[in-house]
């Protein structure tokens, strides 16, 4: 019994020296790690710095596994922590100057040059030709701009267009194709000098993206020539639409407006010089044009005056009423010389009252007047009117007058 108390008491005091021992060396270990990192504080060395954090972190991972629930563990650890950032600071700052020191300063000012010549071709293309092509589609001018236009067009074509392309092929020889990877890679190629201002002049970037200068100089160089073939036939459409209905205007204009819009196919083709479309449209244009001074060549030498109406009813006689309607007529028409009215039918009320009685009474004529074409006159249908009141006779004097048809006719054929 006494064997076993004794045998107890020896097992618990091995046990509580070798848990002291276990604690003094934890504390050794902690004291060096202290020390390790107040040396790392105290230098400005970075290779000395480097060795004592390496050294402390050798002893905190002792003292870790030592006695996990050291209780001056955490303190040494975030102290660790600390003094290592800061390493990694300063390494992060010296592999920062070391870089800039490696930077070719030249080089990144040519590639600033560079990317600036884009960005001025793309605004000098810009204010040269946004006035007259402002999209894809249409050209911004009036008809009196016509020669504006094409001049500014062969311009840019024969001398910006080569010199711009030529730019974008070097361009993209140098740095790449146009997109987001080159946007990138320019901005890479031009690192700002952290020993200058923000806004120092060696420190100033074009705000415009490589890729869309790019871009826009294309999208732009295309508008200007593909735009005239686009209006060469907007042209054309307009045109075939004003002579869809060329056989209902009058006989005299029908001739002057084939001239006017053959004058505007022939502006058309200026845009777009050979289109195979609006050339034909052209000769169709000049022969129907041909077809339409014959037919009116021969329908004014077939024309003759109409024969005299034989079943007036009167009042009055017909030539009697004929001469005051050319009376009337020559009054009216002061500039033009009336050479022939003839009766063309019988009184018929032209107005009446609320009550339905005749206030106003009307006699239909044919008027010859030659109105200023040598050796042409136009015949007129035409209603000579009475006054207006009650009772009215159907006489003259006649106060106005209504004008229906009329045609063409050679003097020559007035019988």
């Amino acid at each position: 019994m006494q064997f076993r108390r004794t045998l107890t008491l020896s097992l618990l005091l091995g046990c509580f020296l070798a848990a002291a021992a276990g604690a003094a060396d934890v504390k050794a270990l902690a004291r060096q790690a202290k020390a390790a990192l107040r040396a790392a504080e105290n230098t400005n060395d970075q290779a000395v710095l480097k060795a004592k954090l390496d050294e402390a972190r050798g002893l905190i991972d002792q003292i870790r596994t030592a006695d996990p629930a050291f209780t001056e563990l955490g303190v040494i650890e975030n102290k660790y922590r600390y003094l290592g950032g800061g390493l990694k600071a300063r390494e992060d700052q010296n592999a920062r100057e070391q870089a800039q020191e490696s930077i070719d300063w030249a080089k990144v000012k040519q590639v600033i040059a560079d990317w600036e010549a884009l960005v001025k071709l793309k605004d000098d293309l810009y204010n040269k030709t946004a006035r007259f092509f402002p999209n894809d589609r249409n050209i911004s001018y009036t008809k009196e701009q016509t020669d504006q236009v094409l001049a500014l067009a062969a311009d840019v074509v024969k001398n910006d267009q080569p010199r711009i392309l030529a730019f974008l092929k070097d361009f993209e020889a140098k740095y790449g194709p146009p997109g987001e990877a080159t946007d990138r890679k320019l901005f890479d190629l031009t690192p700002k000098d952290p020993k200058k201002g923000m806004y120092d002049e060696a420190n100033k970037r074009p705000s415009d993206l490589p890729s869309r200068c790019h871009q826009e100089l294309v999208e732009r160089l295309t508008w200007v020539r593909e735009n005239p073939k686009i209006e060469a036939r907007r042209i054309m459409r307009t045109v075939s639409e004003l002579m869809a209905n060329i056989d209902f205007i009058m006989d005299t204009a029908r001739d002057q407006r084939y001239a006017e819009n053959e004058a505007e196919i022939l502006r058309a083709l200026r845009f777009a010089p050979g289109d195979p479309e609006i050339a034909k449209y052209l000769a169709d244009l000049r022969a129907g044009r041909k077809q339409s001074q014959a037919d009116v060549k021969k329908a004014l030498e077939g024309a003759r005056y109409p024969a005299a109406f034989a079943g007036f009813a009167g009042p009055g006689k017909p030539a009697d009423l004929a001469a005051r309607a050319t009376a009337y007529f020559a009054d009216n028409y002061p500039k033009e010389k009336v050479l022939k009215v003839t009766v063309a039918g019988n009184w018929f009320a032209a107005k009446h009252n609320i009550f339905g009685e005749p206030i106003q009474w009307g006699l239909p004529v044919h008027c010859a007047s030659q109105q200023g074409e040598q050796g042409v006159c136009r015949v007129f249908k035409s209603t000579v009117l009475t006054g207006i009141g009650p009772k009215v006779a159907k006489a003259p004097p006649f106060t106005d007058h209504w004008t229906g048809d009329s045609y063409r006719m050679l003097v020559s054929n007035l019988k």
